[in-house]
């Protein structure tokens, strides 16, 4: 027969046993409890809307009196109207003044010749044209610098044409022969003062030939050094712009094999057309034709610019396309055969590897082979170093996907000496003040590199040395870079001769070894190609190789992190990320913690604490109590890789205990306690340090929880607000976590959880009588959450029902569990599982919001909405009893004009307004016949707009301007109209239409048939 408890104790959980393993008996009993319990009272449920009734109140209050004062702002501004104008005014710009003597159309032209073997320079001292540098049609200067001869074609010739107010600058002509064209046809429209003088000169031009010609070239030459060894070389106009689709050659060559050759660009200015230079270019080969190996292209402006060559010979090449919007000057070239230069031959020895940097006097480039042995010396060695000689020797061990090395350097033989003999010395500074005469600096880590890279003369060195070192000394070595490349540095000043107490050898001799890096700091342990490290210090951090690039495939690493007896390591993570393969389970690559314990032979065991892999983000752990050392082992396989991990370490002091047995926290580093289960208790909760405020950072929790013999333990998530997160596309806690333990002993089992969402774990039972839970947080920085609260019930697992049988049992009906009486309708499901029989039928207390908290919210929000009701009546009843007063106000307005037999009423004089008079436009430019007499539209608006109370202007009346009609009006209001009356004879048009007639009280009546005016004519305005 089969077990009739279907518990799956891998997951440690219980499944749903099949109908058949329920006794009759038990069902029939069941059924009779559910229909005894139909027939009572009936019981009030508790429901989810009570239980979250504070948060939507104190929301709803909120979002009502938040609209409430919206609508009081709304209604407020919507009563309130705001006006304002602006007056016009206008501003004439005053005619330019020209000279009217100017002509109207004018052409210049000066022709400069010079004599034999001369050029012509011309200079400009004053230059202002009409027009500007893209638009010269009116008024420009053409210059004509080709010319062989000055009957050539002008219009055959495309000049440089110049206008504006930019000079050009010198010109210098590429024969005897230069032509200036000023041309203009600016006349009576000049705005500026035209402003053109210069000056010219006839030169020699022998600094222009700095050679032997090349029959038939015109810019070719051969520079011998039996002739000349040192010279310039200027560009073919220097230092007028240089001619365009133009092309010349330079050959420097020696019969003397030991002579190299250098030159240094003194002057360079040649049009920048990108970085490669595609237009106008300087080339420097190294060798006689342009087929040799190119030294450099040059273009745009350099300073400080040098090129060596490798043997006696160098070739220049200058070519130059379409011109350029700018006027580049060219270039002088010094040029120098020396044969006491450094001899490359005897620097690089024949090594393999070593090469000559090309266009330096004597930098060399060491390359790894893959953990090869080099050997580097100073130029001249054994004997003594040149004067005035700088050798940068760059040294690069492999780097790429799969090989990654570090430079190791140590001296076997130093002997530089300096003037003051300081001795040597690390420096924070450039070291070459402390060594005057002679030097040697050492760039290891990556931004020293860079520097001196950069620029030899303002350079930062990790090390500089000088004088004679004594072999085994620090100052010998070893050095290692703290990447793949190192970079040293001789320098050495004039020098009469060698030292007076001193012998040979002189200089210096190094030896290189390139040893494969892993970029991980800590104690190496063996070969230099095995990934094997140690760490000792209480504190540190370690990694996967080459972090944070890319680890290498196929690659296994070791650290062990060792402490003392009495010492436990604590280990955690800032980045992990491994290699993903979506298509399979398994992991690709791979970390694996173990604990070392040694037994009291001595022997050592390896407990696999955890497994690690793909992108889930581990949280903080500790070795096992007892264990003062940790493994560490990271492999990574064939196929895919990523950028790895960082992990960090401390090794503490012991706890006292593995769990603290007591609640007292006699141990402040150590939070939790030993919960052990009796008759009288067998149900509980136990909460994170302070829950549900914020916990803290460093913390490290151990919970155990020892049931009776013959028991289990039920743990069941209540709450979880914890940092991290578990979904299905990302697991990661980083900075809190919470462990499982349903088996201590293999903690491969161990079930972690963190985050928000307490479904991630559902109810567990223990395997044995003993299950344990810890909590550890990030010791560095944590944000802080409320924390955990979890329940734990004392169950037994039973076959038979007469195994629960008691009035202190109680037998769960799905999950077959045995929990103890008074746990029934307790508040807490103590089943497990989806099993809530415990508590399905019991009256539970409305615990969150009661009737008195919905009644006050009622009475509230009614408050609030009366009060917006009352505010809405007043501001209504306030506008409609102004309205009511201003109707009022015409009729009696109506009533009195009728008394007044249709004349119109006079009116107050008010002035509602700062001026007395509303302002007209500001017409300063026009006289007083030419003055409309117009208001501006913002002024009239404004008049408009009042009541007659004083708001309006004084009254204006229109009549027809005849004489007899004038005389009878003014008489008909001699009684009332005011003695300072003028009168104004005007042609009026008709008004804008914008500008409504004036009010109707003061129309003239029906009766008058001169009413409506016409549109034009002669009036006549009273005011």
């Amino acid at each position: 027969m089969s077990d009739p408890m279907d518990f799956d104790w891998k997951n440690g959980s219980l499944n749903h046993p099949g109908p058949l393993m329920r006794s009759l008996e038990r069902v029939v009993e069941t059924r009779i409890d559910m229909l005894e319990l139909e027939k009572a009272e009936e019981i009030q449920e508790d429901c989810a809307f009570c239980r979250s009734l504070d948060c939507d109140i104190i929301f709803a209050l909120a979002f009502t009196f938040v609209i409430a004062c919206l609508l009081v702002l709304i209604m407020v501004f919507w009563l309130r109207g705001v006006l304002q104008y602006e007056d016009y005014t206008s501003k004439f710009k005053k005619k330019l003044k020209t000279d009217e003597k100017l002509f109207e159309n004018i052409q210049c032209i000066y022709t400069y010749v010079a004599g034999q073997r001369q050029r012509v320079k011309l200079e400009f001292d004053e230059f202002q044209l009409a027009g500007t540098a893209d638009n010269c049609d009116l008024e420009y200067v053409d210059i004509y610098s080709e010319l062989k001869s000055p009957s050539d074609d002008l219009l055959s010739i495309t000049p440089f044409r110049y206008c504006g107010t930019v000079s050009p600058h010198i010109r210098i002509s590429l024969y005897n022969v230069l032509v200036l064209v000023f041309h203009s046809r600016v006349g009576k429209k000049r705005n500026e003062r035209l402003r053109l003088s210069g000056r010219y000169q006839f030169i020699s031009n022998s600094r222009y030939i700095p050679g032997r010609a090349l029959p038939g070239e015109l810019c070719s030459f051969i520079i011998d050094a039996s002739t000349k060894r040192k010279g310039q070389i200027v560009s073919p106009t220097y230092p007028g712009t240089y001619p365009s689709n133009f092309h010349c050659t330079y050959l420097l060559r020696s019969d003397n094999l030991d002579d190299r050759i250098h030159v240094s660009f003194k002057d360079f200015d040649i049009y920048f057309g990108g970085e490669h230079c595609p237009y106008d270019m300087m080339t420097v080969y190294d060798g006689p034709t342009n087929h040799d190996p190119i030294i450099r292209k040059v273009c745009g402006l350099q300073q400080n610019l040098e090129a060596y060559s490798i043997g006696p010979t160098m070739f220049l090449e200058f070519n130059t396309t379409d011109p350029a919007k700018s006027d580049p000057r060219g270039y002088v070239i010094e040029y120098e055969f020396d044969n006491k230069l450094v001899n490359i031959k005897q620097l690089l020895d024949n090594q393999k590897g070593a090469t000559h940097l090309r266009g330096s006097e004597c930098d060399i480039r060491i390359q790894s082979n893959r953990e090869t042995i080099h050997y580097i010396q100073s130029p001249n060695f054994p004997n003594i170093y040149p004067p005035n000689a700088t050798c940068t020797y760059v040294i690069d061990g492999l780097q790429g996907d799969q090989n990654l090395e570090k430079v190791v350097l140590e001296f076997e033989i130093f002997a530089v000496y300096s003037k003051k003999r300081t001795g040597s010395s690390p420096t924070d500074e450039t070291g070459i003040y402390e060594c005057e005469e002679a030097y040697v600096g050492i760039a290891a880590n990556e931004n020293s590199v860079k520097s001196v890279l950069a620029s030899n003369e303002e350079s930062s060195y990790d090390v500089t040395l000088c004088e004679r070192l004594k072999p085994g000394s620090d100052q010998m070595g070893p050095y290692s870079s703290s990447g793949p490349r190192m970079v040293l540095v001789f320098g050495s000043w004039d020098m009469e001769s060698a030292p007076m107490d001193s012998e040979p050898p002189y200089g210096f001799r190094a030896k290189i070894e390139f040893k494969t890096d892993f970029g991980i700091p800590g104690e190496a342990v063996g070969d230099s190609n095995k990934c094997l490290f140690r760490f000792k210090n209480r504190r540190g951090s370690f990694n996967s190789p080459r972090y944070p690039a890319n680890y290498p495939l196929d690659t296994n690493c070791t650290y062990f992190i060792q402490g003392q007896p009495g010492d436990q390591i604590l280990l955690y993570f800032e980045q992990f990320a491994l290699f993903e393969e979506k298509s399979t389970d398994e992991c690709n690559d791979w970390l694996e913690i173990y604990d070392l314990i040694k037994d009291e032979k001595g022997d050592e065991q390896e407990l696999l604490q955890a497994k690690h892999c793909w992108t889930i983000f581990p949280g903080p752990t500790i070795s096992t109590f007892g264990s003062h050392e940790m493994k560490v082992v990271f492999s990574s396989d064939s196929f895919g890789t990523a950028n790895g991990f960082k992990a960090l370490y401390e090794i503490r002091r012991a706890f006292k205990e593995s769990v603290p047995s007591k609640i007292d926290h006699s141990d402040s580093r150590h939070c939790g306690h030993l919960i052990q289960p009796n008759a009288l208790k067998t149900s509980g909760f136990f909460y994170s340090p302070g829950y549900p405020v914020k916990y803290s950072k460093d913390l490290i929790c151990d919970w155990e929880i020892q049931a009776r013999s013959g028991h289990q333990i039920l743990l069941k998530l209540v709450a979880m607000d914890v940092e991290g997160e578990i979904t299905d596309k990302k697991v990661s806690c980083k900075d809190a976590i919470i462990r499982i333990h349903i088996n201590y002993d293999d903690r491969t089992s161990d079930k972690n959880i963190c985050g928000t969402n307490p479904e991630v774990m559902k109810p567990i039972v223990s395997n044995n009588e003993t299950i344990r839970i810890s909590f550890m947080t990030n010791p560095e920085k944590v944000n802080g959450l409320q924390g955990f609260n979890f329940s734990w019930t004392e169950v037994k697992l039973v076959q038979q029902d007469s195994e629960c049988a008691g009035d202190d049992m109680y037998l769960c009906s799905y999950t077959r569990l045995c929990i103890h009486s008074r746990l029934k309708c307790d508040g807490d499901e103590n089943c497990g599982g989806n099993d809530d029989t415990d508590e399905a039928h019991c009256n539970i207390a409305e615990k969150d919001a009661d009737k008195k908290t919905v009644i006050i919210a009622a009475v509230f929000s009614i408050g609030i909405f009366g009060f917006i009701f009352m505010v809405f009546a007043y501001l209504f009843y306030s506008k409609y009893q102004r309205r009511k007063k201003k109707n009022l106000r015409k009729q009696r307005l109506q009533t009195n004009s009728n008394n007044l037999n249709g004349q119109p009423r006079q009116l107050r004089q008010r002035h509602p307004y700062r001026s007395q008079q509303p302002l007209g436009k500001n017409n300063h430019h026009k006289d007083d016949d030419e003055y409309d007499g117009y208001l501006p539209s913002p002024a009239t608006s404004r008049f408009i707009n009042h009541d007659a109370f004083g708001q309006l202007p004084p009254a204006v009346t229109v009549y027809p301007s005849s004489s007899k009609d004038r005389t009878s009006r003014s008489d008909s209001k001699s009684n009332s109209a005011p003695s300072q009356s003028t009168i104004i004879n005007t042609t009026v048009t008709p008004l804008s239409p914008t500008i409504p007639p004036t009010v109707e009280e003061h129309s003239p009546s029906p009766e008058d048939k001169n009413w409506p005016p016409p549109k034009s004519g002669q009036y006549t305005f009273y005011g």
